[in-house]
């Protein structure tokens, strides 16, 4: 590109040197005429220096993605790509891949504390750790092997991490994550026009760590005589933090307008819907005032305006989200001859997770039978997680019961990354 404007550049010197010499040579001023076309050739010579210094400029921004990829490729994790998301500050690759385990990202394998390995060598298990604190209570940093674990076990009951939620360990409280959000564009052009060169666009998403925490109680014998009590504490905690997460991230920062839901910002992350009710409120659909009941002959209408909603936007949905009793209510569509509805290949080929996160409510005339719908690119959906949990055992709170609370502290955020990569459709008839 640079070696074609040079070309131009040179095309018009000579253009205007030309002009110059003829009326040198027949010792005269330039004509009226004379004088139009050198301005012309003048005016095509600012253009291509400028374009020259964007190109220049283009380069700089090349030279630095491939910086950044480079450092991505040679981490042994699998080549970037332009929707791959980076640690702005260094580069590295954020995200966990699919399948990969929390522990073993890189950040998080750099992080571990020294005196970690003393307390699995002490402790052998999380569940153990927590027997020793119920004789004395207190709190402990939970070793990354078992965070880990827990993590894990949270991404496989999360409907949202199910989906492909991009799961971003931080070490710090704030952590600014940088993605590509323009690629270069091409154009056709008019034979010796000057090529005009696009840059592509950067920017980040910055995710700030929050705490959550859940508590589970159990009796003081139990924990202390239960040889499966490693496994059920984790499943539980898991569970709590796995089903807090897919509310956030779908709800957080809605308050009226979805039965009982009421999640303020802060300290609740501001999820999916509330990031479109503020930026794109074009991708809510639905909300009407006695709620939308699907309708013979375009049964599935409203699921097909959400996930085509998505695309129009030029984006691809991965999966959608909705409650048990809405796919209830599509599962049993019938003609009128009885016989199932099939669904449309458009939703058939989208993977349907559930999630009872997603309410049943009340949408004036339609009682207890409203629901939500949510369809998206789910990788577009950050979930910042804080590196240290924080296992804190109660010991005297419950003391008159003979029972210990165990309470974890999960820390980070939850920001989708793309709001167009979203759609919600508001108060569709699910299922009695």
């Amino acid at each position: 590109m640079k070696t074609m404007i040079w070309e131009q550049i040179d095309k018009n010197k000579a253009a205007g040197q030309a002009i110059l010499e003829r009326a040198e040579a027949e010792k005269r001023d330039l004509t009226v005429e004379e004088a139009r076309e050198f301005d012309e050739v003048q005016s095509r010579l600012e253009s291509c220096f400028a374009q020259l210094r964007k190109h220049d400029k283009f380069q700089e921004d090349a030279a630095t993605a491939d910086a950044v990829l480079s450092r991505l490729e040679t981490g042994g994790r699998g080549k970037a790509t332009s929707g791959d998301f980076v640690y702005e500050a260094t580069g590295e690759r954020a995200a966990l891949q699919p399948g990969e385990a929390f522990r073993s990202h890189p950040l998080v394998a750099a992080h571990q504390e020294p005196n970690e390995e003393h307390a699995e060598s002490q402790y052998g298990n999380l569940g153990n750790m927590i027997r020793a604190l119920s004789t004395t209570g207190g709190a402990a940093v939970v070793p990354t092997i078992w965070a880990g674990e827990l993590i894990d076990l949270a991404r496989n009951k999360s409907a949202v991490m199910q989906a492909g939620a991009s799961i971003i360990p931080m070490d710090a409280g704030v952590v600014k994550i940088g993605r590509l959000t323009g690629d270069p564009t091409a154009a056709f052009r008019a034979e010796a026009s000057v090529i005009t060169p696009s840059d592509p666009t950067f920017d980040n998403v910055t995710l700030t760590a929050t705490t959550m925490s859940t508590l589970v109680i159990g009796s003081l014998e139990w924990f202390q005589d239960a040889n499966n009590a490693d496994q059920i504490v984790k499943n539980a905690i898991s569970k709590a933090m796995a089903q807090r997460l897919d509310l956030a991230a779908l709800y957080g920062g809605i308050t009226t307008g979805a039965g009982s839901i009421n999640l303020p910002t802060p300290p609740n992350p501001r999820g999916v819907l509330a990031a479109l009710n503020a930026v794109l409120p074009a991708s809510v659909l639905g909300g009407a005032a006695n709620g939308t009941a699907q309708t013979a002959g375009t049964y599935f209408a409203e699921v097909l305006d959400t996930v085509y909603r998505v695309r129009y936007l030029n984006e691809e949905p991965t999966a959608l989200i909705w409650n048990a009793k809405l796919a209830r209510q599509y599962a049993g569509a019938n003609d009128t001859t009885g016989q199932p509805l099939r669904l449309p290949a458009d939703v058939e080929g989208l993977p349907r997770l559930m999630t009872n996160q997603v309410p049943s409510y009340t949408q004036g005339t339609m009682t207890n039978r409203a629901t939500d719908l949510f369809v998206g690119d789910w990788k577009q959906l950050l979930i910042g997680q804080r590196l240290p949990i924080t296992i804190q055992v109660l010991t005297e709170k419950y003391a008159d019961t003979g029972q210990i609370g165990i309470v974890a502290h999960w820390r980070g955020d939850v920001q989708p990354a793309r709001p167009a990569a979203f759609a919600v459709y508001r108060a569709v008839q699910g299922a009695l």
